[in-house]
């Protein structure tokens, strides 16, 4: 599934995998991650398929995107990261969504570090079963069963970016893949 964010795209080899999980790791504020939401939105607006939202920390502002784009999002904030994990393991199963995004930046590194690797695990298992990409947004390398990890490592000017369009910034990001390789089965995902 193309995310609509070139340098992403590529390190996937075409896009998120289905049925696979995908963790962007923001290494810092304004690296691209909500960028990279945002673009994944239009994208999948536009091919009018379901996107559901898990907001870990209630991070998403709803109007730094499009109207348009919101149209085909559902949205949950949740009060934790064992919620969140839970939501997202339902979200994922359900066969109407085309991607699920777990978004856990700003849940604290903590908070995260206590879940035990089998929570992962699970959940990769339920995203096996599903049809959807799943993309975890985190600050720091925490999802052990993910099978790309990307890492968005720059920060950007905030007045370079506000002179740029949405689609000209999301074309400036760039990425590091820090685990998993493109296959050609993959890049047809």
């Amino acid at each position: 599934m193309p995310t609509g964010v070139a340098a992403l795209d590529t390190a996937l080899g075409g896009g998120l995998p289905i049925r696979q999980l995908t963790e962007l790791v923001s290494g810092a504020p304004s690296s691209g991650g909500q960028s990279t939401l945002g673009r994944l939105l239009s994208v999948t607006r536009a091919a009018r398929q379901r996107v559901a939202l898990v907001d870990g920390a209630e991070a998403f502002d709803p109007l730094a995107v499009p109207p348009d784009d919101l149209a085909h999002l559902v949205w949950v904030r949740t009060r934790s990261v064992a919620e969140a994990l839970a939501v997202a393991d339902v979200l994922v199963r359900d066969p109407n969504y085309a991607a699920v995004v777990l978004d856990l930046r700003g849940c604290g590194e903590r908070s995260l570090r206590t879940l035990p690797a089998t929570a992962w695990y699970r959940l990769q298992r339920a995203a096996e079963t599903g049809s959807a990409a799943v993309l975890i947004q985190t600050e720091a390398p925490q999802v052990a069963a993910a099978a790309h990890r990307l890492l968005l490592p720059s920060p950007w000017s905030l007045a370079w970016a506000t002179d740029l369009a949405r689609a000209e910034l999301a074309a400036q990001i760039a990425a590091a893949s820090l685990r998993g390789r493109p296959t050609e089965e993959r890049a047809t995902a």
